[in-house]
This record gives C-alpha cells, sequence and structure tokens, in this order.
C-alpha cells in the first residue's frame, strides 16, 4: 500500500500536514474525511526503498532511556492536565535525540489527523514496541492514560537497570581479556623476535618455554593477517547463524542447560517474562492476551516454544499454574506465587514479587561473579606475565653466563 504525503484543513481552517498510507487518493480522501478534515493537496511518497533501508541500517534509534524518560514526562504532563498534543508538542521541542523528534512529530500528526494515540504509536514498531502500544489502548480505554505511563515507564526502567547488571558482568572481564591479548601480540609479533634472533646468533641453547614463545612469536608473525581474518570471519558467522532458527534454537537450549549458569539464565529469562506480564495484567490485559505479547518480547526460543504450549493449554481451560508445573524448566517458586496470585485474585501483584525476588537474587550473583574473577583474572594476568619473563629472562641469564665465561678465558 503507498503512503500519501498530504495538506488539509479543519472545521476552523487550521492546515494540517502529514503522511498516511491509502490504496489511492480516493481512500486518502475517504479517510481524511471520517477524520473531519478536507483534502487540499497530496503527493505520493517515493522514497519508499531509501526509507526502507534506512530502516534496516537503523541509522536513526530510539533506546530504551529515551523510550522511558518520554513516558515518564507524558505521565507528568497528563496527570497535570495538560492535553495529549500539547503534551507531546513540549516534548518534541526539547527531545535532543533527532529520530524521536522525528517520530514525536509523526504521532503529532497522526493524531491531529484522527488517529488515537495507541493507533499513532502502532505506525511506529521500531520506536513503540507492541506490548508497549497494547498497554497505551488500554489506558486510553479507561481514561487512565498517566498511570499508564507511570507504570510503564517504571517497567521499562526495571528491565533496563537488569539488563545493564548483567552487563556489567562481561564488561570487566572482556577488557582484561582484550588486554591480555593486545600485550600477548605486541610482545609475541614485535618485541621477542628481536630477541630471538639475537639467542640464535649466539647459539643459546633455548628452555623449553622460550622454545614455545618462539614457535608462536613465528606463527603470529607468519600467520597474523589470516588469524585477523578468521576471527573476523567467525564473529560474522556467528551473527549472521544466530539469524537462523534452528542454529539460534541450539544456542537458546544451551544456554538454558549449561552447568552451573543454567539457573541464571532461567532466572533472568522468567525474570523479564514476569515483568512483562505484571505489567500487562497489571493494566487490564487478560491472561491469553498478556501471555501473547509477553511470549513475543521473550529472546530465548526454548522458552518461547515452552510458554507457547502453556499458553494452549490455557486456552484449552487449565490454569496458569498448573501448565507452569507440567513444564520442569520452569521454577517451582514461579510456579507457587503464581498458584497463590491465582487463588487470591491478584496474580499481577505475585508476577511482580517474582520478578523483584529474581532481579535481586541475579544482583546478588553478579556482585559475586564480580568479586570472585577480580583476583582470578589478576592470578591470569600474573601467571602470563610471569611465563612471558621467565620466557625471556632465562636465555638471556643463559647468554650473559656464556659471554661471561668466553670472556673469563680470553684473559
Amino acid at each position: 500500500m503507498p503512503d500519501f504525503s498530504y495538506k488539509a484543513t479543519d472545521a476552523s481552517g487550521l492546515i494540517i500536514k502529514g503522511v498516511r498510507s491509502a490504496s489511492s487518493d480516493a481512500e486518502l480522501a475517504a479517510q481524511l474525511h471520517q477524520a473531519g478534515l478536507h483534502l487540499l493537496e497530496y503527493k505520493q511518497t517515493r522514497l519508499k526503498a531509501l526509507h526502507s533501508l534506512w530502516d534496516l541500517l537503523k541509522l536513526g534509534t530510539v533506546s530504551r532511556r529515551d523510550l522511558i524518560e518520554f513516558s515518564n514526562n507524558m505521565g507528568v504532563m497528563l496527570r497535570a492536565g495538560v492535553p495529549l498534543i500539547q503534551s507531546l508538542s513540549e516534548l518534541h521541542e526539547d527531545m535532543e535525540n533527532r529520530y524521536f523528534k522525528k517520530v514525536i512529530k509523526s504521532l503529532i500528526d497522526n493524531i491531529t489527523a484522527g488517529d488515537s494515540l495507541n493507533e499513532a504509536m502502532a505506525r511506529e514498531p521500531k520506536t513503540f514496541p507492541e506490548i508497549y502500544v497494547n498497554v497505551i489502548a488500554i489506558g486510553e480505554e479507561t481514561g487512565l492514560l498517566d498511570n499508564v505511563f507511570f507504570d510503564l515507564a517504571r517497567h521499562f526502567k526495571r528491565i533496563d537497570d537488569l539488563i545493564l547488571q548483567t552487563h556489567k558482568a562481561f564488561i570487566y572481564p572482556s577488557f582484561v581479556i582484550l588486554a591480555l591479548i593486545l600485550a600477548a601480540y605486541v610482545y609475541l609479533s614485535m618485541v621477542f623476535p628481536l630477541l630471538f634472533s639475537l639467542m640464535e646468533q649466539f647459539d643459546v641453547e633455548l628452555p623449553l618455554i622460550t622454545v614455545i614463545m618462539q614457535k608462536l612469536s613465528y606463527f603470529m608473525q607468519a600467520w597474523w593477517p589470516f588469524i585477523f581474518i578468521g576471527i573476523i570471519v567467525l564473529i560474522v558467522l556467528f551473527i549472521l547463524s544466530r539469524r537462523l532458527d534452528t542454529v539460534r534454537y541450539w544456542f537458546d537450549w544451551c544456554e538454558l542447560n549449561l552447568p552451573g549458569v543454567k539457573k541464571v539464565f532461567i532466572q533472568l529469562r522468567m525474570a523479564f517474562f514476569m515483568r512483562y506480564m505484571s505489567m500487562l495484567l497489571g493494566a487490564g490485559i487478560n491472561t491469553l492476551r498478556g501471555m501473547e505479547l509477553a511470549i513475543k518480547s521473550m529472546n530465548n526460543l526454548v522458552l518461547r516454544r515452552i510458554m507457547s504450549g502453556c499458553h494452549s493449554e490455557i486456552t484449552a481451560g487449565s490454569m496458569l499454574s498448573d501448565a507452569f508445573r507440567k513444564r520442569k524448566i520452569i521454577p517451582r517458586m514461579v510456579t507457587r506465587m503464581v498458584a497463590v496470585g491465582e487463588e487470591s485474585g491478584n496474580v499481577s501483584k505475585q508476577m511482580e514479587y517474582v520478578a523483584d525476588q529474581y532481579e535481586e537474587d541475579l544482583t546478588r550473583r553478579i556482585s559475586w561473579a564480580l568479586a570472585i574473577m577480580e583476583p582470578v583474572l589478576i592470578f591470569i594476568l600474573a601467571g602470563l606475565a610471569l611465563a612471558l619473563i621467565m620466557g625471556i629472562l632465562l636465555p638471556i641469564y643463559d647468554l650473559v653466563n656464556e659471554l661471561s665465561s668466553q670472556v673469563n678465558t680470553g684473559f
């Protein structure tokens, strides 16, 4: 369906510009007429391919932090009695993210043209996920749009904090490992070869550790372009393979079954799911629809398939807790809390409690892992430094001794 940029006027004579999708100019005029607008002029957009390429390259993005700030500010202004269009206009003027600024302008144009807020947001799926749009729709139906915006800001902030905590666990070791690799490369390919050639000239007998380092040095010098290209190719293949459902499913299965870390990943994924379910049920969405939306938000295909099976059983008449109880991978704490919520009629609160507990437990685990990881990485760094020093100092010590004996012999 083609897009049309148009100029129209309302009953008061206000000129309105915007973009709408329609099969023909007649349908465009009919849409605007239903919205109380009179079409003045229109033009079919001919840069659709360019816009698609722009979206594909993600040259414009809205971060989760931007969305949290937008939701909170909208809640504040709507609760203060500021009209919707004026609230959006204020945020549009103050927005620093140029892409988000353009999105908000599109919201204003579409709402002015007759769309509801959730309909206007649904036209921007890259910025507003389906969960967000559905919760906004509930807020518009109930007249509690300010509360819904505050709920969205609170829930997305908790999700963002959990993601930041998870990333924090990988930042420190990643930098240390990268530093070790770079240091080893510099020494093996640039510094040590000169020393090795000097030792060969004096025909010094090399210890085993030095021989190993020498072989590594020669290998790095001869093959480093292929090693670099190979690493890049492996990274690209890994990223591309993750787009294949079969490969991605295998990685996700490994994530949930690796000894020692599977409990952490299960808690992490369940915390996300329970947080979304709590938000959706609290907003007034029924369990079936809430599960549909929450399942779409899950990144793990194994858990997504498991939850889809639970959804089918609930559709057939089972209780959510009974469906969870049949799946061994779902923690018993989740099943118990959901069962209590079903008996008390307060499932969303119980799900929020589970998500809070898992997030606190994950925070403790991450802090403990970082505390353990620091001395372990220090020992690894010290071991590598010791190996490098021994690999060079031992033959140099032998060389000095040999030169000293030759000098003494000469005298």
